[in-house]
């Protein structure tokens, strides 16, 4: 991520947010968003993430700092900058009365499309968000997964080069969620684009990078494979091959290392819990060494969980851990 600031899509400086000052939403966060980054925006209810969309596209004023998208600072003025922007709120409401044409038709006109321009493009877009068959019944008679195509829909109606989602997946079945999942990557190969999402699998599923708030503060921004390089690699599953009498050897062997927090054997499978500051690949060749020892045949071994959960919840326990030291800690820039 080494372009010039100046072909930054996103740029935000210590921006803060405080309301009713004493509500700390946000405190100090400076991230870049560089074209072709598709950003995950990880984070617990009240981390601040809602906080800091709003704030990037122009819907709050910041208490300190500012944010600067494409160059240009964005105030609640903003007006011609967030045309720039497509952006799908948390649970998106629509007007009752219209059908997906007549709103996505008013929605083009509002960004002061020509006729001839907004016919064929809504039309084009109510194909692409899968809702042709739909497209002349009222948009009351939706249900979550619909409504949430009509608002990609209507997020894309003015070509924007910047897309903000807040949620998109929220409240969708399995089959709608797939749909959605589907839409962004396809987005994702074309477009800039900041999800929020509290299903890390989907963070997993779509994104590149990934920026963890935790109680306001940004305590990780970087690349998604970075993150997952931060978590604990602990727990592992050992498949073996060999007889009982050595396998049983094996056990005792292993839990008599200090290394090891513990170990259990199931059907010639060991499930093994590194200590947290043991470096996994020197727990590892002690597994190794003891095997050959007691001439039992590895057949596979694997990391257990889910990477991105894992790091994420790695991250925020650090955090939590780190209490009222971070006071006194120098600033330090996150490398974006």
């Amino acid at each position: 991520m080494a372009e010039k600031k100046a072909d930054l899509v996103l740029e935000t400086n210590q921006l803060t947010k405080i309301y009713q000052n004493s509500q700390i939403a946000l405190n100090d966060v400076s991230l870049h968003l560089e074209p072709g980054t598709v950003l995950g925006l990880l984070g617990a209810n009240g981390a601040g993430k809602t906080t800091l969309l709003r704030l990037v596209i122009g819907l709050h004023r910041p208490t300190a700092g500012w944010a600067k998208v494409f160059g240009e600072v964005m105030t609640p003025n903003s007006a011609d900058l967030r045309r720039k922007i497509g952006y799908i709120p948390t649970n998106p409401q629509f007007p009752k009365g219209l059908t997906p044409i007549t709103y996505l038709d008013y929605m083009a006109r509002l960004f002061g499309l020509s006729r001839d321009v907004r016919k064929p493009r809504l039309a084009s877009l109510i194909r692409a968000v899968g809702l042709l068959g739909a497209s002349g019944d009222s948009i009351d008679t939706f249900s979550n997964g619909m409504s949430a195509r009509l608002a990609v829909a209507t997020s894309l109606i003015n070509e924007p080069e910047l897309l903000i989602w807040d949620e998109p997946t929220h409240g969708l079945d399995p089959e709608a969620r797939r749909s959605m999942l589907e839409l962004m990557k396809g987005l994702g190969q074309a477009k800039s684009i900041i999800v929020s999402s509290h299903n890390l699998g989907d963070i997993d599923e779509v994104c590149n990078h990934a920026a963890v708030l935790s109680r306001g503060q940004m305590i990780y921004c970087g690349s998604l494979q970075d993150l997952k390089g931060r978590m604990r690699r602990n727990h592992y599953e050992v498949d073996l091959e060999g007889d009982q009498r050595s396998i049983t050897k094996l056990l005792a062997m292993l839990r008599g290392t200090g290394e090891i927090r513990s170990v259990e054997l199931q059907h010639r499978k060991l499930t093994i819990y590194f200590n947290d500051e043991l470096n996994s690949a020197n727990g590892i060749a002690t597994v190794m060494m003891a095997l050959n020892e007691c001439k039992v045949t590895l057949v596979g071994v694997r990391s257990v969980g889910q990477q991105t959960e894992q790091a994420f919840l790695d991250l925020v326990e650090k955090d939590e851990s780190a209490g009222f030291a971070r006071i006194y800690r120098q600033p330090q820039k996150m490398a974006a």
